[in-house]
């Protein structure tokens, strides 16, 4: 189905209407403030590793796992891969428990405040040998807002402090100790998506491993989507010591005759780096799930200092606002207000110097493809084509 250029017209107006509203239309939570909440002493964790990288043999299987996985290696695999060697250590038993003890935290049954899982990375500068350095460094990413960050504590083998520049990366390689990377994203969406199906915003679709036909059960032919086929960010602006982007999509659509709106948070675990294209053949928007053939994409990246519960609740009350008043407006115009009350729901300070709200894709149409297509911020690119999965 074409969409009207008049109806397209009205949506994007209503886009526009909704992010020009102030904050008392809908209020950000000032609850979303993490940082006092650490769960993980990280220069404690980066200490108790360098006492086990003093050990030749840890040290060896070490680095050739952080070569060889990206963009990160879960702490808990290092320990397990390496513990014949460190296992009678200190270090390493501290180290483990920790990591039993944060894994339990983020599969609880009931959703924890806050998630952490220790993760390891390797900034490892081109044409050098971690293995054959006497340079290699250990560090994490210091508290607080990325654009306040001016130096980077970091410790030498023998646990020397010395300080790297925040914003220039360094021409050695360094070890960095991480607690809110790529695994704990993957925790974080299923609890989100968790959320948004008990607020009644998402359907059962992602309730389990397989992807279900949950609109249309009856039929058996198969499912029509839009896939992503290539998509390329402008500008992460990540300071090198926060290592790989992690980003997420928020689709959104319209249900229903009421005009209910279907959300749905999708991790693209695979978009590390800006400059860079890549080709993830990742399927974006489920048809079946929409009772109109257009949905917006909106992609983020993950903001260490902010509550991903209080997100998805800030979200869902800012959506049921708009919704509460555009009950008698055209579906385009729902459609476009409600990708308007997503993005008004981020923290203010996403919007000023840092670049965790990442681009907007509003109005993909069902059965058209998008070939060097940018967003609305011209940060991201993408190739969009329609897919159908056929049934088994």
């Amino acid at each position: 189905m074409r969409i009207p250029r008049i109806l397209l017209g009205m949506a994007i107006a209503s886009i526009l209407l909704v992010s020009c509203n102030n904050s008392e239309e809908l209020t950000k939570n000032p609850t979303n403030e993490l940082s006092n909440l650490d769960l993980v002493n990280k220069k404690e964790v980066t200490l108790d590793f360098i006492d086990l990288m003093k050990n030749d043999d840890f040290k060896k299987v070490t680095l050739e796992m952080l070569s060889k996985q990206k963009p990160s290696v879960e702490m808990s695999k290092i320990l397990d891969g390496a513990s014949g060697f460190v296992s009678e250590q200190k270090a390493f038993k501290d180290l483990d428990n920790k990591t039993s003890e944060l894994k339990s935290k983020a599969n609880a049954e009931t959703a924890p405040e806050k998630i952490e899982i220790l993760e390891v990375w390797m900034h490892l500068p081109e044409g050098v040998d971690a293995r054959a350095s006497n340079d290699l460094l250990f560090s994490f990413a210091p508290k607080g807002e990325e654009n306040d960050w001016k130096q980077i504590e970091a410790y030498t083998l023998d646990k020397e402090l010395v300080y790297l520049d925040a914003h220039e990366a360094p021409n050695r390689p360094v070890i960095v100790i991480e607690t809110d990377g790529f695994e704990t994203l993957k925790k974080e969406v299923e609890y989100m998506n968790k959320f948004l199906r008990e607020e009644g915003v998402q359907n059962n679709r992602f309730n389990g491993k397989k992807i279900m036909n949950v609109v249309n059960p009856a039929k058996t032919s198969g499912l029509e989507t839009t896939k992503l086929n290539k998509i390329r960010l402008n500008d992460d602006e990540e300071p090198w010591i926060s290592g790989a982007a992690e980003v997420y999509a928020i689709t959104s659509g319209i249900k229903d005759d009421s005009k209910s709106p279907e959300i749905k948070i999708i991790p693209m675990y695979y978009l590390d780096y800006d400059g860079t294209d890549y080709y993830p053949n990742q399927v974006l928007l489920f048809w079946d799930d929409y009772k109109y053939q257009a949905a917006n994409i909106q992609l983020f990246e993950k903001d260490d200092n902010v509550n991903y519960k209080d997100l998805v609740s800030t979200i869902v009350s800012g959506v049921f606002q708009i919704i509460g008043t555009v009950s008698t407006q055209p579906w385009v115009n729902v459609l476009g207000q409600v990708a308007g009350a997503i993005i008004q729901a981020m923290p203010n300070s996403w919007y000023t110097n840092n670049d965790d709200y990442v681009d907007s894709f509003y109005t993909i149409e069902k059965n058209k493809s998008y070939n060097n297509h940018y967003g609305a911020r011209g940060n991201a690119k993408v190739n969009l084509a329609p897919y159908f999965i056929a049934s088994n």
